[in-house]
Parts: C-alpha cells; sequence; structure tokens
C-alpha cells in the first residue's frame, strides 16, 4: 500500500509527514520553527532557507522506519497563503518574502489609495501589496525577477530537481494574491501593467491537487515521486477533515480563526470583510471570513495565566464557566466588552465571558456566510488546538444549535495536504482526520 507525504509550512512551525493509506494515520512526523527575521515592518522569510529547512526535515523523515522510500507515492506542500517568492529567469530567488501577518501590505495599501477600483475592498494581506511594496522598497530585486510564486509552491518546484521547470501557482494559492478573477477561475493578465509592475510575468496556473512533476532524484527524495500542487493550509485542512462538498462549513481555529463555507457558485454580491475563491478541490468556491479569535485569546491569557500550565487552566474554566454571560465581540473594531460579573469575580470568569463571546461571533459569522450564500448550513466541522479540551468543546456546542463535528487529529492539515497528494496521484482521497462531537 502507498505512502503520501503531507509538508505543511505554517506560520510558527514547518510540519512534515508521512501518511499510510494502509494505516489510515500518520506513520512518521517531523517539525521544526518557521524561521522569519526581524524587519520594522514585522517579519520576512527567506525562501531559500525554508526549502532548506524542509529539505532537512524530509531527511529526518524518511530516515524513520516507518517511511518506506519505495512505497512513496506522491508529496504535496501546502502553507500560509499569501506569502510570494519573487523569481529570476534561472529560478533563483531576487527578495525576501514578507510574512503574511507583517505591515508590509498595509503600508504598500496606504501609499496606493487602494489604487485600481478592483483592489479597493481587498485585504491588506494579498500578495498584491505585497508586491507595491517590493516594487517601492526594493525595485532593483523586484526588476531582477521575471515571475512569482507562492512559498508552497516554490518548495514544491524545489522539490522537483529541476531548475527548468515551469514556475506554477495553485489556484488555493492564487485566491489569496489579489490578482484572481474568482468567477472566471482565471489570473487577471493586465492586472500587474495595471499597478505598473510591467515586467513581471504572471505564472502558470494550476489547479490544486494535480501532478506538476516528479522527482528527478537530485534531492532528499528518490526519483520519480509525483510532486502534487497544494494550496492554503486552511483549505487543506478543511480537505482532510473531509470538508468537500458545497454547504459544508469549516472553521480553523488558530491565531486567525478562519471560517469557510464550500459553494458550488458564488453569490452575485459579497460584503466587505468576506474573501472569496476557489477551494482545493472538486471546482468549488468558496466565501471565507477570519476573525482573530486566536489573537485576543493569547492575549488575555498572557494577562490572566502568564506561566499557567494548559490543564490548570482549563479545570478552572470548567468551574466557573456557567456562572457569566458571553462578552460582546466587535471583530471588525476588534473590541471585546466582558459580561456581569460576580462580585467574588476571579481570572476564570473574565476568561470564561471573553470565550464564550468568541463563540457567540463564530455563530453569527456562520450565519452570516450561510445567508450570504443563501445556504442552509447543518454541521461545522471544527479543527485547532482548542478542540483537545472538552470545555472549550462544549462552550463551543452550546452557543449554536447546528452540530459541530470537532476535529481531534492535532496534524489535521499535514494529514490533508498528504490526502491531496493522495487524490493528485489516485483520483481519490481519503478521509484521514478523526472527527467526534460534544455527545460522542
Amino acid at each position: 500500500m502507498s505512502q503520501f507525504i503531507g509538508i505543511d509550512i505554517g506560520t510558527t512551525r514547518t510540519k512534515v509527514g508521512c501518511y499510510d493509506a494502509e494505516a489510515g494515520r500518520l506513520v512518521a512526523l517531523r517539525h521544526a520553527p518557521t524561521v522569519v527575521q526581524d524587519d520594522p515592518w514585522g517579519g520576512r522569510r527567506d525562501a531559500g532557507r525554508v526549502a532548506l529547512a524542509v529539505a532537512e526535515l524530509l531527511a529526518r523523515l524518511t530516515a524513520d522506519p516507518a517511511v518506506r522510500t519505495d512505497r512513496l507515492a506522491g508529496v504535496c506542500v501546502g502553507s500560509v497563503g499569501e506569502e510570494v517568492v519573487l523569481l529570476a529567469d534561472d529560478g533563483s530567488v531576487t527578495a525576501p518574502v514578507p510574512a503574511w501577518f507583517a505591515g508590509h501590505g498595509r503600508e504598500a495599501k496606504a501609499a496606493s489609495n487602494g489604487r485600481g477600483t478592483p483592489w479597493a475592498d481587498t485585504d491588506e494581506t494579498f500578495s498584491i501589496f505585497k508586491l507595491l511594496w517590493l516594487a517601492r522598497h526594493m525595485p532593483d530585486e523586484l526588476a531582477a525577477a521575471r515571475t512569482f510564486t507562492s512559498l508552497a509552491d516554490f518548495v514544491a518546484r524545489d522539490l522537483l530537481g529541476d531548475p527548468a521547470a515551469p514556475v506554477f501557482l495553485n489556484v488555493s494559492h492564487s485566491s489569496r494574491t489579489g490578482l484572481l478573477d474568482v468567477r472566471a477561475g482565471a489570473l487577471w493578465q493586465d492586472a500587474l501593467p495595471e499597478i505598473g509592475l510591467t515586467t513581471l510575468a504572471l505564472p502558470d496556473l494550476v489547479d490544486s491537487g494535480t501532478v506538476v512533476g516528479r522527482t528527478s532524484g537530485a534531492g532528499v527524495l528518490p526519483a520519480g515521486v509525483p510532486v502534487v500542487a497544494g494550496g492554503h493550509d486552511h483549505m487543506c485542512g478543511a480537505f482532510g477533515s473531509g470538508v468537500r462538498r458545497a454547504g459544508d462549513v469549516y472553521v480553523s481555529a488558530g491565531t486567525s480563526e478562519a471560517q469557510v463555507l464550500l459553494l458550488d457558485r458564488l453569490p452575485d454580491e459579497v460584503e466587505p470583510g468576506i474573501d472569496t475563491g476557489l477551494f482545493v478541490s472538486g471546482g468549488l468556491r468558496f466565501l471565507h471570513r477570519a476573525t482573530p479569535s486566536g489573537r485576543y485569546y493569547q492575549a488575555w491569557r498572557d494577562l490572566l495565566y502568564p506561566g499557567v500550565d494548559d490543564a490548570v487552566m482549563w479545570a478552572e474554566l470548567a468551574q466557573v464557566m456557567a456562572e457569566v454571560e458571553p462578552a460582546s465581540i466587535d471583530a471588525d473594531r476588534r473590541s471585546a466588552r466582558l459580561a456581569a460579573m460576580p462580585m467574588d469575580v476571579t481570572r476564570g470568569h473574565a476568561m470564561a465571558s471573553l470565550l464564550k463571546g468568541l463563540a457567540v461571533e463564530a455563530e453569527t459569522t456562520t450565519t452570516r456566510l450561510g445567508r450570504l450564500g443563501e445556504t442552509e448550513i447543518a454541521d461545522v466541522t471544527v479543527a485547532g488546538v482548542a478542540t483537545g479540551w472538552d470545555t472549550w468543546r462544549r462552550l463551543r456546542q452550546e452557543a449554536t444549535e447546528r452540530r459541530l463535528r470537532f476535529v481531534v487529529e492535532p496534524e489535521a492539515t499535514v494529514l490533508g495536504v498528504a490526502a491531496l497528494a493522495q487524490l493528485g496521484v489516485t483520483g481519490e482521497a481519503d478521509v484521514p482526520a478523526h472527527l467526534i462531537t460534544v455527545d460522542s
């Protein structure tokens, strides 16, 4: 039976895992920090260093006795979506990669005044504003580039070990560039010249979950392993959790809580604050809303529970959860107002109110997406580190009448990327992530 490698280049950690189709699980996993260098705007990456780190992790992974290199049937790479890599004619990297969460795009968008109607409402983290920042601050490096790609696709192309391989961009990551006509499923050919980037060509657009080549054997993987185009980490996590049909909703409860509704077609109008894009399989579109819930949670945790073990905190919260009402969360204004507290208030009461408020905000987002997509949403699949805690699962379920299915597999994204490799090679994909409900 075949094995498939999934590579997840996350915001803070890079993970590589080997999924064994016969065992139905990851049989080996390796991880390391995703290195980011400080800069005045909040951080940048060295794409070559990221590729080298992936190669080192793969060397450690394939040395594991559970990994059979003679049975490797495919490899796929997923990553955060907006980080853009500039490439010269010879495939070399010409500039650093602005981190998706940093302020490069914010500055560039403000400087351009949202120049060009199509980008007036585009999220400041999208690749188009990173390209504008590079044009402003590193014009020589941008002028040396012929084209660009996403961080995941750069690493995937590096795994091929073929300098002459075409530069490609998967459709999932293209959805985070600001250069995609989502309804047509194609990149805007005139977009770059329209914003003054006349020397930069668009990459080849390829479907996620398709084979883009085979390893040459020059790298750490043996020759002949199919390399499959990946996608955005949230979308890969959704795919690995069985979210693959129109009407399915996926919530990735991380630093930025991403909520995704899959659709056969997009509504005629989309409200501000809602992104659209192409899913990693099935020709589906999606509506996407991000709320910085994880960031709120971490800020309050650092304030109320510094140095306290997670188990201790959740034990405290379980005792007081029923004693407080949800906080009022305004995600657009990034503000929260705690509910009335008892006279003998504890840190647990404050944290419980915040978490209940975030649960209500999540339900409000689901309702909003369903209304926009004209879709009745029954089930919602939820993934993230927090799903491992029973108290968190229960407070989330109590905030909605929908059935929540929680992904208890901690490496859902790695599994999803591996399953996408399986889809690309075999035409079918397992649902490897294990799901539970509150009742179960």
